[in-house]
């Protein structure tokens, strides 16, 4: 995609993002989601929860290194946000990120796993047309993807780190959704979540130029020598236009973790000594 296509493109997007609370536990949510029937969605804050520092206090993931949070106050947490979510408990169906592109179809015979049953198979992106089924995406400075499929009634959501977002792993879910549900990408209404920021995320010249290659368009600032300022928002619309999705229906909410440390976890501001937010789309 050229950079003069996509900078029209943009301007018809939707930007920004709706935040509340219930019952204390806070939400980020897509407007143009939220005001469709059928269907629950967000992301949540980290207030609300059970678990100390420096997973203080809505940690929801069990965690794969140290330091990990105690199980009990996770379990716990993710009892918080299900009360406060509006979703059943059993209903939870968690990915089991590797840093990958890979989408999982689950259904109902899924619920469960990664919270009272086993995990599942490694995979960054998941979709399901079973309204028993929520979705659950894990996230501490990552990107996240929501979409939705309100003619055929089926959802899509992704984990996105810088090696998903290269994998294209939005487009891997758009495909998954038309291989598994005959969806229509034209149809879908997407969003990101809240991720870190061009302003916060160094990373290598060298990996820059891989976004940049893969694109098609500018996806980097300077910064210090030898370093670039990467925007995750920008490869993500791009890989969803690609895919075929409107602009018209790509949110991209521009709410950064790193800058917002009383709402939301981040992994390189504290240095993984963190908790994790959580993703979450379903059908109802």
């Amino acid at each position: 995609m050229r950079q003069a296509e996509y900078e029209a493109l943009s301007l018809r997007m939707r930007h920004g993002y709706e935040y509340g609370e219930t019952k204390g536990v806070g939400f980020f949510r897509a407007a143009s989601l939220e005001g469709m029937s059928g269907l629950i969605h967000g992301f949540t804050a980290r207030k609300g929860g059970v678990s100390a520092p420096p997973f203080d206090t809505l940690n929801l993931a069990f965690g794969k290194t140290e330091p990990m949070d105690a199980p009990k106050n996770v379990q716990r947490n993710f009892e918080i946000f299900c009360a406060a979510a509006g979703v059943p408990y059993h209903s939870l169906c968690i990915i089991n990120f590797e840093h990958s592109a890979n989408v999982v179809a689950v259904s109902g015979v899924d619920c469960g796993r990664g919270i009272v049953r086993g995990p599942l198979a490694p995979c960054d992106g998941l979709v399901t047309n079973d309204p028993a089924v929520t979705l659950i995406t894990s996230h501490a400075d990552c990107g996240a993807f929501f979409l939705y499929d309100p003619m055929h009634r089926a959802v899509g959501a992704g984990h996105a780190g810088w090696k998903g977002m290269l994998g294209r792993i939005g487009r891997n879910l758009v495909e998954a959704m038309r291989r598994e549900y005959g969806s229509n990408p034209a149809d879908l209404i997407a969003s990101n979540g809240p991720c870190i920021c061009r302003n916060c995320y160094e990373v290598d010249e060298a990996l820059a130029a891989q976004f940049e290659a893969e694109f098609g368009v500018p996806c980097s600032i300077a910064g210090r020598p030898g370093k670039r300022q990467l925007d995750l928002e920008i490869p993500a619309a791009v890989q969803l236009l690609e895919a075929g999705v409107r602009p018209e229906n790509i949110t991209l909410m521009h709410a950064c973790t790193f800058e917002m440390p009383e709402l939301l976890f981040s992994h390189r501001r504290v240095r993984g000594k963190t908790g994790d937010m959580a993703g979450f789309i379903k059908l109802t």
